[in-house]
C-alpha cells in the first residue's frame, strides 16, 4: 500500500496535480516528502496524508497515540480519534471546557470553516507566556476535521500567532484519508540503574531492596489520622496483623508560596515510626488562576524550594509522587484545564524534578502515577502523553479503586480487582521498564462482597511478578450530606480483618488465605 501510495503521487506529480517532490525520508510508520513551501506528512497508522511546515522534526515513537512534528517556532500533535457512542459536537465541547476559565484563557476563535472538501471545526486561544518554560509556545489551534466516523484533530501550539506564522489552511487543503497499512507502537520506556542515579547509599539501599531484589509484594497504607500525627491506629493495625507496613501515603499541598507548615515534621515522625513516606503533592483548585501556571511563572519558587530543601536535610529514602492522576479532568493540572496541553504538565513535572536536584535532594525516588483511566478517554488526553522521561521517572504508579454502587444512578458499578488491574498491569508492564506499584487503592462495601473482592485480590497478586508495593487507602468519600458514599476502611469487619492478617504476612510462594 505504501508504494501503491508514492506511485499515485508521483503519478500526480506528471499530470501537474502535486508539487514535485525534491527530498524524501521514510521510516516505518509515516512518510514525509518535500512539496516546495511544503512538506507532505502521511501517517500509515491511522491513514491520513496531509501538508506541513517544512524542516520539521518527526516524533512517531508513540504512533499508537498520535503523531507529533515539531520545530523552534511551532509544535503539531495529530490525533485520530473514533466518534463511537459520541457527536462530533460533543467531543468539541467536553474538549474545550478549559476555555471556561477566561482568568488564563483568551479564546480568539471557536466555530467552523470550510476547508478543501470538510467542514472543519476551529477552535483558536491563547494564554501568557509561562517565565520558567523555555521558548513557551503560548498560541494554540485546534482543528478537527471530521471524516469517515472519525475526528482528526490537528493540535497546534506556537510561540507566536499562529496567522503570523504562515496560518493554517495549509494544514487542511491537502488533507486525504485511506485505510491504514500498518500497526502503531509505543516505545518501551528504560529501566532504572541505581548506580546512575546518584541517591545516597540509604536511598539506593532501600530502591533495590523494595523494587528491584524482592520477590515479595510488600505493602503500604493510607490511615488519615497520621496526617495529623496520631499513628495509635496505625500501631494497632500492625499488632493485629503482625505486620510493618513500611510505606505511609501522605498528602501535601501549596498552603503558601514560601514554606510547608510541618513536612520535616511529618518526615521526621514517618521515620521515627520506621516508615517512609509515599509524599503526594498536589495543587488544590482555587479561585483565579490555574495554580499550575503560576507554579511556571516562579509564584511558589520559594515554597519549593523550601519543600526539596527540607527533603534534602531529612536525607532518609523518600518516594516522590508529584501531581498523580494527571490524566483524570478532576486534576488542576490535567491537560483537560491547561489548554489540552500535555506539555504543561511535563514542564512543570521538570521544573520540580530540577528544583529538587539544585537543591541536593539525592534521597528522592520519583513516582509518577497516571490515574488507570483517562477522563476524558480521548487520545489528546491519554496517559503516555504525560510521561515526562526516563531520567525523571524511577517507579511507574498504578491506581484503580472499586468504588463500588452508592451512585449508580450516575453509571458507577461494582468491578472485581481483576477487572481493574489485570489488563491494567500487562498493558503497564508492556510500556513502562520502571519497577510498578499500586500508589493507592482499595475496594468500597456497597454493592458488592468486599470480602471476596480482597481474596481475590491477594489471590491475584502473587501473579504480577513486577509489581512491587501495593498501598490501600484506609480512608471513605463522603457525599454531599455529610453520609459515607464510599467505604474503603481496612477494619470494616472482623472477617475483612482476618483476610488482611492472614495474608500480609504470608509469602507469595505460598497458597493464598481464601
Amino acid at each position: 500500500m505504501k508504494r501503491i501510495l508514492a506511485l499515485t503521487l508521483s503519478l500526480l506529480i506528471t499530470m501537474g496535480l502535486a508539487i514535485p517532490v525534491t527530498s524524501t525520508a521514510a521510516a516505518g510508520d509515516y512518510s514525509i516528502v518535500s512539496a516546495g513551501a511544503y512538506n507532505q506528512f502521511t501517517n500509515y497508522v491511522d491513514g491520513y496524508t496531509m501538508y506541513v511546515d517544512a524542516s520539521m522534526s518527526v516524533d512517531m515513537s508513540n504512533s499508537e497515540v498520535c503523531a507529533v512534528l515539531e520545530n523552534n517556532e511551532k509544535r503539531i500533535e495529530i490525533y485520530k480519534q473514533s466518534l463511537a457512542g459520541q457527536s462530533f459536537t460533543g467531543y468539541i465541547n467536553y474538549s474545550n471546557r478549559f476555555l471556561n476559565d477566561t482568568a488564563d484563557h483568551v479564546t480568539d476563535y471557536v466555530g467552523s470553516q470550510k476547508i478543501g472538501h470538510y467542514n472543519c471545526f476551529l477552535t483558536s486561544w491563547h494564554r501568557n507566556k509561562l517565565a520558567r518554560v523555555a521558548n513557551d509556545k503560548n498560541y494554540y489551534l485546534v482543528i478537527d476535521v471530521p471524516a469517515g466516523g472519525y475526528s482528526y484533530t490537528i493540535f497546534v501550539k506556537a510561540s507566536a500567532p499562529i496567522s503570523d506564522l504562515g496560518g493554517y489552511t495549509y494544514l487542511v487543503s491537502n488533507f486525504s484519508t485511506f485505510a491504514p497499512t500498518t500497526y502503531g507502537s509505543v516505545k518501551k520506556t528504560g529501566t532504572v540503574n541505581a548506580e546512575t542515579r546518584g541517591w545516597n547509599d540509604e536511598t539506593k539501599a532501600f530502591y533495590e531492596q523494595y523494587f528491584v531484589n524482592n520477590d515479595c509484594l510488600n505493602w503500604g497504607i493510607f490511615e488519615p489520622n497520621t496526617a495529623m500525627f496520631d499513628y495509635t491506629k496505625l500501631d494497632s493495625y500492625e499488632k493485629y496483623f503482625d505486620y510493618q507496613f513500611p510505606v505511609l501515603l501522605n498528602y501535601s499541598e501549596f498552603e503558601n508560596t514560601y514554606k510547608h507548615p510541618n513536612l520535616d515534621k511529618r518526615l521526621e515522625m514517618a521515620y521515627d515510626h520506621g516508615k517512609v513516606l509515599e509524599l503526594t503533592l498536589q495543587t488544590s483548585a482555587k479561585g483565579g488562576s490555574n495554580m499550575i501556571y503560576d507554579i511556571l511563572n516562579g509564584t511558589y519558587d520559594e515554597f519549593l524550594k523550601n519543600y526539596a530543601k527540607t527533603i534534602a536535610d531529612f536525607g532518609h529514602p523518600v518516594l516522590f509522587r508529584p501531581f498523580n492522576e494527571m490524566n483524570g479532568d478532576w486534576c488542576p493540572y490535567s491537560s483537560y484545564n491547561t489548554s489540552r496541553d500535555t506539555m504543561i504538565y511535563k514542564e512543570v513535572y521538570k521544573y520540580l524534578h530540577k528544583i529538587f536536584k539544585k537543591q541536593g535532594a539525592n534521597n528522592v525516588i520519583w513516582v509518577w502515577n497516571p490515574n488507570s483511566g483517562s477522563f476524558p478517554d480521548y487520545k489528546w488526553n491519554h496517559t503516555l502523553n504525560y510521561y515526562p522521561g526516563d531520567k525523571y521517572v524511577d517507579v511507574v504508579g498504578m491506581t484503580a479503586y472499586n468504588t463500588g454502587t452508592y451512585y449508580w444512578n450516575v453509571g458507577e458499578r461494582w468491578k472485581e480487582f481483576d477487572e481493574l488491574y489485570v489488563n491494567l498491569y500487562y498493558t503497564y508492564n508492556a510500556w513502562f521498564g520502571q519497577p510498578l506499584m499500586i500508589t493507592e487503592f482499595a475496594s468500597a462495601s456497597c454493592g458488592g462482597d468486599k470480602v471476596q473482592w480482597v481474596k481475590t485480590m491477594f489471590k491475584s497478586l502473587k501473579n504480577f511478578k513486577q509489581l512491587k508495593m501495593a498501598v490501600w487507602w484506609d480512608g471513605c468519600d463522603w457525599d454531599t450530606n455529610g453520609n459515607i458514599a464510599r467505604s474503603y476502611f481496612i477494619d470494616e469487619t472482623p472477617q475483612l480483618m482476618e483476610v488482611f492478617r492472614r495474608n500480609l504476612k504470608k509469602p507469595w510462594y505460598h497458597e493464598v488465605y481464601a
